[in-house]
């Protein structure tokens, strides 16, 4: 089955097609992606033909849908498809709305969606046009992937935040999480590997929004993402946790108003704001923390700082580490952030191996020591491929012809 799988990110319109032949062969056919979509000017149009190196040219072009058939034409152009109609379903991730699980997106569903706008504008309106303009494009049939399906086996206790108890039952403020379909992908990949699916794993996603998973027997136990995607860890636009008290003191010291504080969290807050260097790389800012820029340094130290912290509070929710897993941008590509998250903690058996560390930056691969005194947690770097997960459950809808609920979600690699 040809299945498309599109995502939105601000104003990103981004898009694979994959070749799903069975269960454990799926082949990424080409890929584009189109930024700065919704501005006038310039656009960088990336696109890869499977497994060649990117190549990119600049683009005039505004709005979703004109993205989604500049998108169609090169695909086609490429030999990628034939034709709109080899495309037998779209997959769509989804951010956050009123339910998990995986379903054909209907008006109800995306008017459910656009009711989280408040806290998760960027993707969510953007997500929305997204659909409605790939609608007008192509006329297959548009399944929503929930991106915190992953999370619904963490226990009802763990997912209480500490407000007022309406709040939590007919407000729904709990503990979500997010980075779902990146976090399964990562266990089924460890699974995969070690021939093993009762491992104890953590998963750390590390990219434009972080988040560390305990994994146990398959199955998602805590996440550091609570409410919304800018919770938990340090973000590069966004706050992570904060104290309630806190936020509400600077909102009656400076008088903000709702919508202000939230400009204020999501995109003037996070190590971005604590180094004072609006950065798109990563990369970036660890240069000038190099450089001795002690913002910067205080930004790298912050954010590290909190990804440590995880890594211990979930060795005690899961008993003991069997595997920990590095995925995302940052994550895979980074070899200055792994070994600085795993520095000293021979205590607990993990050890990273600093030459593979660096030699297989990068690469799926195996990055722990072998020195077996010191050394029990196997340590692994995965490159992120959540659109496979969307695609396999895209796929399963249309083969079961009914919605998936997230109990149902199991992905195998």
């Amino acid at each position: 089955m040809i299945v498309g799988v599109v995502g939105t990110q601000g104003s990103w319109l981004k898009s694979k097609i994959i070749d799903i032949k069975n269960i454990n062969e799926m082949e990424i056919l080409g890929e584009a992606k189109v930024d700065r979509i919704k501005t006038r000017g310039r656009s960088d149009f990336i696109h890869k033909i499977g497994t060649k190196k990117p190549s990119g040219e600049q683009v005039r072009i505004i709005g979703f849908e004109a993205g989604m058939k500049l998108l169609l034409k090169w695909y086609i152009k490429n030999g990628i498809i034939g034709s709109p109609q080899d495309i037998e379903v779209i997959g769509f991730k989804c951010t956050f709305g009123e339910r998990n699980g995986a379903g054909i997106l209907t008006q109800k569903i995306l008017d459910e969606i656009n009711r989280y706008r408040f806290f998760n504008s960027a993707n969510n309106i953007s997500g929305v046009e997204a659909i409605e303009g790939l609608r007008r494009v192509l006329d297959v049939p548009v399944i929503g992937v929930f991106d915190s399906s992953f999370h619904h086996s963490i226990p009802e206790f763990r997912r209480l935040l500490g407000f007022p108890w309406n709040w939590y039952k007919k407000l729904g403020i709990k503990k979500n999480g997010f980075d779902g379909l990146s976090h399964q992908y990562m266990t089924a990949m460890i699974y995969k590997m070690e021939e093993d699916k009762k491992l104890n794993l953590i998963t750390i996603y590390l990219g434009e929004n972080s988040s560390v998973c305990a994994v146990k027997n398959g199955k998602s136990i805590d996440t550091s993402a609570g409410f919304s995607p800018d919770s938990g860890l340090l973000q590069r636009k966004a706050a992570g946790d904060v104290d309630g008290t806190a936020l509400l003191f600077a909102m009656n010291e400076l008088g903000l108003s709702v919508e202000d504080t939230l400009a204020e969290l999501t995109d003037n807050a996070g190590f971005n704001a604590a180094s004072g260097i609006q950065i798109e790389d990563f990369k970036d800012l660890l240069s000038a923390a190099n450089k001795g820029n002690k913002r910067a340094k205080l930004a790298v130290d912050s954010y590290i700082d909190g990804i440590r912290k995880y890594i211990g509070a979930f060795s005690t929710v899961l008993g003991n580490i069997d595997c920990i897993v590095f995925s995302g941008e940052i994550g895979e590509n980074n070899v200055h952030i792994r070994k600085r998250c795993l520095e000293d903690m021979d205590y607990m058996g993990i050890r990273l191996d600093l030459a593979r560390n660096k030699e297989l930056n990068g690469a799926l691969s195996l990055i722990s020591s072998d020195y077996s005194v010191v050394s029990k947690t196997k340590i692994y770097i995965v490159p992120a491929a959540e659109e496979m997960v969307i695609a396999y459950f895209a796929k399963k809808v249309i083969e079961k012809g009914k919605d998936l609920a997230p109990e149902e979600m199991i992905f195998k690699l």
